[in-house]
């Protein structure tokens, strides 16, 4: 701290500021000077009508009022960290800054300091973004050393503050750079330059304002303003998937030119189907045939292998060839296999419009087929089987076309191009035709004996045909047998240690494999399962594919199974060796996660595999391996199938944890797909064995998982003890990541109740544990969670940026599931800010993450947040469609708690469309839910919402009783933003009965706490604007209305600042201001027609009426006045009605 804490005096104790605590402001003075002994704060400036932070003050440096701070340039400064301040008196300072040369030298180095920053901020704006952001992080890493062990927490938001942009901008670029290696991401809110020179040459010439001051004033040099750099922006995938075709495709020059013809007749299908013969080159067709048409298909090509005669596997299934296109196209990186009808849907929306080709390889009937064709549109669809598909061409759904062998000529040719034009048998043309019929004409096995011929320059082709000619080896013209002989020989010309690699691929999983996995099947070592591979591989017995992987023929696989099985003993110890391997690489916490997903069918065939060889053992230590990293990537159907035999293999060998933990996955799995009874029966069943064994980790697991059960099925009270127990037991077991575990459940669960005080409290404490222990996935989600507190707490800008610091992460870690809570929480603070379109735009992502990932509770809540969006932004039939589409996620899923939600919102919607009659309807049927489930706050908001029904509906007693019903459970529960709610319609409902006096107090008292929580003051002050007016006290009211409407211009819907006008003129109509007035009521009426609010549109009408009785326009009012009468008899509003039917007979 230098000279300035030499100038603290002895006795002097320092002041400590908690994060965020206001440090100095102009609203509060401080005499002194302080200068920072630890922390750091920020300093903020005046940006056009807000604030924003200017810049970040640390050890050493000055904070307070000193006299050299133009007060226009100042607004505060608060505490980004826990600070440590020691006070200097600012007279003494000044005593001694003139008294000595020391003191003053070092007050003009921080004044010019400070006036280095204030140019820096001035002449970085001409520079791009991207240059802006990079000279900020290396300002402040030369400043203070953002790789030290207590470096500035940096968010999102304060970064775009002092770079002068949007949070999100800063977003996209700190993850575009993490992404290149530049920066790296070592904690919450951490950042550390890993490529200083790379930050350099990213700030250009802007590069020297990064450099503090330094003793001298550095020459700011700038540059003509340009247009700012744009932002890398996302590409939709465009998939390229076609595998090398093969380089001497002989004999299909006019099957190639028929795909042609068909792709460009007018008339056809768009869907082509090629069968044939097992071998005859129906892939090799249509791969070839996409690589020479690849520019028809701008938008990408596809392969999906479905598996339809795999002899160890059994036919993909619909929802899963879905869910591999989707991730294809980028709908979800970690698509499971779900619902196959929803699937189809996105997937045809997905496809819609894109010039796209599909081949779907190896089907298996056309049932499979039929369910993954796109319909209509520009998407182009081969299919190869070799089953008949005439089924498909009956329905007009396919056009077909039969793929022969050979004929004699291109037979030959073929044989030629293997062997090679300058090779002395290819010039033996009898001999090749001889082999050629002695093949049947049949492509793979023409390759097979060529490759032989290849590998043996000493063999004859004559040779080669008295070998297949044998009586034992085939009926010659069977193209099928020719194919099997081909094989044989194929085989027997194998050295012995490939033939013994070639019987163990019969063993493995899949059709393509490893050759790690080939390895450990042989009890070898890797290189020479790789020499091994390589020897089939030219004997045309296996394909290469990137990875390095190989895939093999499915009838080739038959074979090297039956060859496999002459070695019995030989087979069961290869077993034990491929589950050993892939027990061991599951198990490995190091394994990435392209391991799993590339691995997925096979995992799901080895545990079948050990289950069925009677390795129980070794089958549910499998499914425990696996569970985590398929639960993480949403691998439901595959994760649920391979717990099923998990659980059955340890029933098996009778092992009661293993049951215990068998139970539990599935119990997980089926929370997260349904049906919330099903999980509630295993994760019970796992609890009460966990009990029987003694095993309080398991006991504390099972808790978690049943309290999130619970909540799910509005089981609050059984929830709260569920979680609160699990946190006790790690707690006393002294397991940190399980304690903050149950501190994120109790967060969630308090969130869902609406004590955010409590939510706050414990979602804070996950997020210190969290990033204690270096769980970036926890701190994820315990920010998102921290995020929907400050939005629910009227806080939507501390809500976006934690919000961006949560997407921050999820992004690193590819968590797509993560992302979508994340941009829901997002979608939800924009909708608060009126910023429609962001709102719109993240709520649309969410559903398309909910959707790809397969979470159905959350596609129910992205559903209910895009109504609340829609109907926000008055657009109230957009709103009921997404609100539908809610509630039938919801019933289907048993979620009674997201039900009556649901219900509500639907009646608050035909409510603000003077629809009383179906508010009712659905308001009755919330509260019926709510209080079957004990969900107190839903039911408090029901029965208000019933009251302002009642009310209009001319039943004010009964609405009085519903308020103060309400009222009594929020204050109850001790929620403040709802008990201003409920004020609110009490103050109406006073008013409907005639007490002017309540109606005031009650709007007072609503007024008075939205002022306290800065919540929605609009609505308080039309209220407040209300009473007074109905009470003969226009004066008083024209100040509240006037601002009520201004506010609700400014953030609230378009009907309700209609509704303010309305109010607004009526109190200017009583203070004799009747051209004003008239503007304001005529503006309410063409917003609530253009809104489709009846009921305030009538009220519109009744003001314009009384308006003009006033301007002496007799003719006009009784027309207005009839208008409002009819309209509100209409909606049902009896009390509004009656009174405007009292007004015409006084006018007529």
């Amino acid at each position: 701290m230098g000279f300035f804490r030499s100038l603290v005096e002895e006795g002097v104790r320092p002041r400590l500021y908690r994060r965020n605590e206001v440090i100095c402001s102009p609203l509060r003075p401080t005499p002194s000077v302080y200068v920072i002994d630890y922390g750091y704060a920020r300093e903020y400036g005046p940006a056009g009508e807000r604030e924003v932070v200017h810049d970040l003050r640390g050890d050493g440096d000055l904070v307070g009022e000193l006299a050299f701070w133009s007060p226009a340039d100042r607004v505060r400064v608060d505490a980004l960290t826990e600070v440590r301040l020691w006070p200097i008196d600012l007279r003494r300072l000044r005593e001694r800054a003139g008294a000595g040369t020391a003191v003053a030298g070092a007050l003009i180095q921080e004044l010019f300091a400070r006036n280095v920053a204030a140019r820096r901020h001035e002449a970085l704006a001409r520079a791009p973004v991207a240059a802006r952001l990079a000279v900020w992080l290396l300002h402040l890493d030369e400043r203070y050393g953002l790789a030290s062990e207590s470096p500035p927490p940096l968010s999102t938001e304060t970064l775009a503050d002092l770079v002068g942009t949007s949070p999100d901008v800063v977003q996209r670029q700190l993850g575009q750079w993490a992404r290149r290696g530049w920066l790296v991401r070592p904690g919450y809110r951490r950042l550390r330059i890993a490529d200083p020179s790379a930050l350099r040459a990213a700030a250009g010439s802007w590069e020297h304002l990064s450099a503090p001051w330094q003793g001298r004033v550095t020459p700011f040099l700038t540059r003509a303003a340009g247009p700012a750099e744009p932002l890398p922006v996302g590409e939709v995938p465009k998939p390229r998937q076609l595998p090398a075709t093969v380089p001497d495709l002989t004999g299909r020059h006019q099957s190639l030119e028929l795909l042609t013809a068909w792709l460009e007749r007018p008339s056809r299908t768009n869907t082509m189907v090629v069968q044939g013969l097992p071998g005859v080159g129906k892939t090799a067709l249509v791969t070839h045939w996409g690589h020479m048409h690849a520019d028809r298909f701008p938008d990408g090509q596809i392969v999906i292998d479905l598996r339809g005669q795999s002899p160890t596997q059994p036919p993909m299934s619909p929802a899963e060839a879905l869910g591999q296109i989707l991730r294809s196209l980028g709908v979800g990186e970690h698509m499971p296999a779900a619902d196959e009808a929803e699937l189809m849907l996105l997937y045809r929306s997905r496809i819609a419009g894109r010039r796209l080709l599909l081949i779907l390889d190896n089907a298996a009937d056309p049932a499979q087929v039929r369910a993954l064709l796109p319909g209509s549109g520009d998407c182009v669809v081969l299919v190869t089987s070799r089953t008949r598909m005439a089924p498909l061409r009956a329905t007009g759904h396919a056009d077909l076309m039969d793929l022969p062998v050979l004929d004699p000529g291109n037979a030959v040719a073929l044989l030629v191009a293997v062997l090679g034009e300058g090779s002395p048998r290819a010039a033996d043309r009898d001999a090749l035709a001889e082999l050629a019929r002695v093949c049947s004409y049949h492509p793979f096995a023409l390759r097979i004996s060529a490759a032989k011929l290849a590998e043996n320059p000493g063999l004859s082709v004559r040779s080669r045909v008295r070998e297949l000619r044998r009586p034992d080896r085939l009926l010659v013209g069977d193209p099928e047998e020719a194919f099997r002989s081909a094989l044989d020989l194929a085989y027997e010309s194998l050295s012995r240690a490939q033939r013994r690699a070639f019987r163990h691929v019969g063993l493995l999983p899949g059709r393509d494999f490893t050759p790690e996995v080939l390895a450990a099947a042989l009890g070898a070592p890797v290189s020479e399962a790789v020499l091994a591979v390589e020897g089939l591989h030219r004997a045309y017995l296996v394909e290469p594919l990137p990875g390095p992987r190989y895939r093999v023929h499915d009838l080739v696989k038959r074979l090297a199974r039956e060859l496999g099985r002459h070695a019995e003993a030989g087979v069961r110890e290869a077993r034990a060796r491929l589950l050993d391997h892939y027990l061991a690489v599951a198990s490995d916490p190091e394994t990435p996660r392209e391991w799993f997903e590339a691995e997925r069918r096979s995992l799901v065939s080895v545990v079948r595999l050990a289950e069925e060889s009677g390795a129980h053992g070794m089958a549910w230590r499998l499914a425990e391996a696996v569970f985590e990293p398929f639960r993480r990537l949403r691998y439901y159907e595959n994760n649920l199938e391979i717990q099923q035999g998990g659980l059955a293999s340890a029933m098996q060998v009778s092992n009661r944890r293993a049951i215990a933990l068998m139970r539990g996955h599935l119990g997980s799995i089926h929370r997260d797909i349904g049906p919330s009874t099903l999980a509630a029966r295993f994760i019970g069943e796992a609890l009460a064995d966990f009990d029987s064994l003694g095993d309080r980790v398991g006991r504390a697991r099972a808790l978690n998982d049943l309290a999130e059960v619970h909540g799910i099925a509005g089981n609050s009270e059984e929830a709260l003890a569920c979680a609160g127990e699990a946190l006790d037991l790690y707690r006393e077991i002294g397991d940190r990541a399980g304690v903050a575990g149950s501190l994120h459940a109790l967060s969630r669960l308090h969130l869902s109740q609406e004590r955010y005080e409590l939510a706050l409290q414990h979602a804070g404490q996950a997020l210190d544990v969290r990033a204690e222990l270096g769980d970036r996935r926890g701190t994820a989600q315990s920010l998102i969670i921290l995020a929907t507190v400050q939005r629910n707490l009227g806080e939507p800008q501390a809500a976006l940026s934690e919000g961006l610091e949560a997407l921050s992460i999820c992004h690193e870690l590819g968590d797509e599931h993560a992302e979508a809570e994340t941009l829901l929480c997002l979608a939800e603070s924009y909708d608060l800010l009126r910023l429609q379109h962001d709102a719109q735009r993240d709520a649309e992502r969410a559903l398309a993450g909910y959707t790809a990932t397969g979470d159905q509770y959350g596609c129910g809540r992205a559903l209910c947040a895009l109504g609340r969006i829609a109907r926000n932004g008055s657009r109230y039939d957009e709103a009921l469609d997404h609100y539908e589409q809610a509630l039938a996620v919801q019933v289907e899923l048993h979620h009674e708690q997201g039900k009556a939600e649901t219900l509500g919102d639907i009646g608050l919607v035909h409510w603000r469309l003077s629809d009383y009659r179906r508010a009712d309807d659905y308001l009755n049927q919330a509260l019926v839910i709510s209080r079957v489930i004990h969900d107190e706050p839903v039911e408090a908001r029901m029965l208000n919402r019933l009251a302002r029904v009642r009310r209009r509906q001319g039943l004010p007693q009964v609405a009085f009783v519903y308020a103060l019903e309400a009222l009594d459970i929020v204050q109850g529960m001790g929620n403040r933003r709802a008990e201003a709610d409920v004020q609110e319609t009490l103050a109406y409902t006073y008013l409907s009965l005639g007490l002017h006096g309540p109606a005031l107090r009650a709007a007072t008292a609503s007024l008075e706490i939205r002022e306290e929580l800065r919540d929605n003051r609009a609505s308080a002050l039309l209220s407040m604007a209300t009473a007074l007016h109905t009470a003969g006290e226009p004066g008083r009211a024209l100040d509240p209305a006037r601002e009520a409407a201004e506010l609700q211009n400014e953030t609230g819907t378009r009907d309700r600042w209609a509704a303010a006008l309305t109010t607004l003129a009526m109190v200017l109509l009583d203070l004799d201001r009747a051209d004003e007035a008239l503007v304001h009521a005529r503006q309410a009426r063409d917003v609530h027609l253009e809104c489709g609010t009846r009921r305030d549109h009538g009220c519109a009408l009744r003001a314009l009426g009384l308006i003009s009785a006033r301007l002496g326009r007799r003719g006009a009012a009784l027309a207005y006045l009839r208008d409002a009468r009819r309209t509100l008899e209409e909606v049902g509003d009896v009390l509004e009605a009656q009174r405007v039917a009292a007004e015409i007979r006084n006018l007529s």
